[in-house]
């Protein structure tokens, strides 16, 4: 999905190329298509207008679009080899067209990072994410969905490879942007902190985990209120925590506090009952 969402981009910055022709008319029909999610249909006009463009001139950024979605075509069919070509031209293409610091270009080099992580090829997928997490905080801040997305796959593929040391300083780095953006109470600096409590907590690091833990219990209560059901999930975490440390005794009013608040807001059948079930029946 999050690669699917960056590819759509490029029908956004590249609209000003399309023109009213039958080239701009099948660029559309496969956009169309393609943000549908119907990749078979966007195939077809994709192909014929990928051949007219050609024609009119092999480094059109028209070309460089469609062949972006052709090769996100090959990708999701698993035809890898055949995929990976398509996103290297288009690669070149934008490259040269936009300049290196384009958001077309980062979209696609991220794609291409996604091809290469999804068949473990990790050495040559992290410099793709790196250049497109650069360009698009750069031209879009640090909130934003795409910057988000980006974070969170490095931050997989340095899992994949066991980096723990690379995902805090990937998501520190983050915390310090988005706190000096946005402030220390904003909630994307919740959800990177939230993110660096999960990490100390998998690595045995409880009192960092339990110091960012309560600050997002103290953020997310103050911005939401006592009684929202997002208070009750991370009570239910930092209650988590305190169980894997056998503090039962501070874990298990944690629970309860979060199993009356989500009765309250979501009802008595909500799943999200769950986690603080699940913790008070561990």
């Amino acid at each position: 999905m999050r690669v699917e969402i960056i590819a759509i981009a490029i029908l956004v910055w590249s609209g000003a190329a399309v023109a009213n022709d039958a080239v701009g008319l099948h660029f559309q029909e496969a956009g169309s298509a393609y943000q549908l999610g119907d990749s078979s249909a966007a195939g077809i006009p994709l192909e014929t207008a990928l051949k007219e463009a050609e024609a009119r001139g092999p480094e059109d950024p028209r070309v460089a679009a469609m062949l972006n979605i052709l090769a996100d075509r090959y990708r999701a069919q698993y035809r890898h080899a055949e995929a990976e070509p398509l996103y290297k031209r288009s690669i070149a293409i934008f490259e040269k067209a936009m300049g290196a610091q384009h958001p077309n270009l980062a979209s696609v080099s991220n794609n291409l990072a996604e091809l290469y992580r999804i068949q473990s090829r990790y050495a040559e997928a992290e410099p793709h994410y790196k250049r497109a997490l650069a360009t698009f905080e750069q031209a879009l801040g640090p909130e934003h969905a795409f910057v988000t997305a980006i974070i969170d796959d490095l931050a997989a593929l340095y899992r994949a490879q066991g980096r723990n040391a690379d995902i805090e300083l990937l998501y520190q780095r983050a915390l310090a942007m988005s706190e000096n953006a946005f402030g220390p109470e904003h909630a994307r600096v919740v959800a990177i902190l939230n993110n660096l409590a999960r990490l100390y907590q998998v690595q045995g690091r409880y009192a960092e985990a339990e110091t960012l833990s309560k600050r997002v219990l103290r953020t997310v209560e103050m911005a939401m209120g006592p009684q929202h059901s997002n208070v009750a999930v991370a009570m239910s975490h930092l209650a988590g925590l305190h169980q894997l440390q056998g503090r039962y005794t501070e874990s298990e009013p944690l629970y309860k506090r979060a199993l009356a608040i989500l009765e309250k807001a979501l009802g008595p059948e909500h799943p999200a009952l769950g986690l603080p079930l699940r913790g008070l029946a561990a």
